[in-house]
């Protein structure tokens, strides 16, 4: 491996001969990338590649070739193989911001959504979350570079953010900047050159959150006490419907009801969690209800811009929730967070069954090679669910293997 920068004589701008980076890996991996100066043949020592005291950057071009031999020198001891793009990323890339390329993160997260995206309700997913979290560090300082990174740094951040942003909020933060930080690391766009982690220890300790999940007697009290309201409507169609998200239920189109069910790969990340649930008739009265023979979603979500409409959504369910003595703290996923608490917590029910009811992936190889589970028992465990928010006293229901009413 060869690297050295040399000023190019068989180029000559108005500025000069354009000062270059010889990088050499092997015959099939070699290049000569630019670097942003250039120099006249007069004020350049071309002996030992440097600026003369005559030249106008004399102090920057200086500081600039001193910067980068140290870390030549780094990289030759280090004995690390790189390919000549990493080298080059490493000593002269577009920029040492770690805001350049988060804003370069941003962009391919946007475009494997757009690849990836099971649904047309643009939910801006990680890729909002990374630019949220970008303006974030930016607003705290306006530039910061991959040496900036230090546990310091780290520490000052947090100390300024505990005054307006809870442990939750700030390990959000800390871990996104992380991401991006050793995102940068594995492709060699930058290599520290302490051993140390500067996020080590950084982290806020985990502090339990809310419980977002409502009971069997808040559940039968929305039973009993309807709301002719949309939001009412999406909050319990998302628990009949299996604990569906809501990101489920606005995706949901008319093509993935098939046969009395509601079968759809989930719209979520990157997972492949197939939802394949029986639509009891509380969730059919809903579904008749929104049915719009001129869409072909189940729900009119898809109309509004989804985050500005799920947040109103959190807050007027809370309002009217409250209206009804329900107490519990709710948000988007609280159906999703009641239908596996009831089912596993209250009523003992089948923890394996509710994970494929709700498509919560159970990454076990025991799981891989079982299968999934016949129709029969799933909806026997299902509509136990529903059935036990409609009467006045717990019961106990016995299904046979073929039908739901004997």
């Amino acid at each position: 491996m060869k690297i050295r920068f040399y000023l190019d004589k068989s180029i000559t701008k108005k500025e000069g001969h354009p000062l270059r980076l010889y990088i050499y890996v092997s015959s099939k991996d070699r290049k000569y990338p630019f670097t942003k100066y250039y120099s006249q043949a007069n004020d350049w020592d071309f002996t030992k590649e440097e600026p003369k005291r005559s030249h106008p950057l004399y102090n920057a071009i200086s500081d600039f070739l001193f910067e980068k031999r140290r870390k030549i020198l780094n990289l030759l001891n280090s004995r690390e193989t790189k390919t000549s793009n990493q080298i080059e990323s490493y000593l002269i890339g577009n920029s040492e911001s770690i805001y350049d390329f988060w804003e370069l993160r941003i962009k391919e997260l946007e475009k494997h959504r757009q690849n990836r995206s099971k649904t047309d309700i643009n939910t801006g997913g990680t890729a909002k979350k990374y630019s949220n979290n970008l303006s974030v560090f930016k607003k705290y300082q306006k530039e910061l570079l991959f040496s900036d990174i230090t546990y310091n740094f780290l520490y000052q951040f947090k100390l300024k953010k505990s005054s307006t942003c809870n442990e939750g909020g700030i390990n959000t933060y800390m871990a996104n900047l992380r991401a991006v930080y050793n995102e940068a690391i594995k492709r060699g766009v930058y290599s520290p050159e302490s051993f140390r982690n500067p996020f080590d220890g950084i982290m806020e300790a985990k502090v339990k959150t809310k419980d977002k999940y409502l009971s069997i007697s808040e559940m039968k009290i929305l039973f009993k006490n309807p709301i002719d309201n949309n939001f009412y409507r999406y909050f319990m169609l998302s628990f009949y419907l299996g604990g569906l998200d809501f990101i489920d239920i606005a995706s949901l189109k008319k093509e993935h009801i098939i046969k009395g069910r509601v079968k759809f790969v989930r719209f979520k990340g990157n997972t492949q969690e197939f939802i394949d649930n029986f639509i009891f008739e509380e969730a059919q009265e809903i579904l008749d209800f929104f049915h719009d023979p001129d869409s072909d979603f189940i729900t009119p979500i898809h109309k509004y811009s989804y985050k500005p409409y799920r947040d109103k959504y959190v807050r007027e369910i809370r309002k009217k929730f409250k209206l009804l003595k329900i107490e519990s703290y709710i948000d988007s996923k609280s159906p999703r967070y009641t239908f596996i608490n009831i089912g596993g917590k209250e009523l003992y029910l089948n923890r394996d069954v509710i994970k494929e009811l709700t498509g919560h992936s159970q990454n076990d190889t025991h799981s891989i090679y079982e299968g999934s589970f016949p129709y029969h028992v799933k909806d026997k465990v299902h509509k136990e669910m529903d059935m036990q928010i409609k009467f006045p006293v717990r019961v106990k229901l016995h299904f046979c293997k073929f039908c739901f009413d004997c």
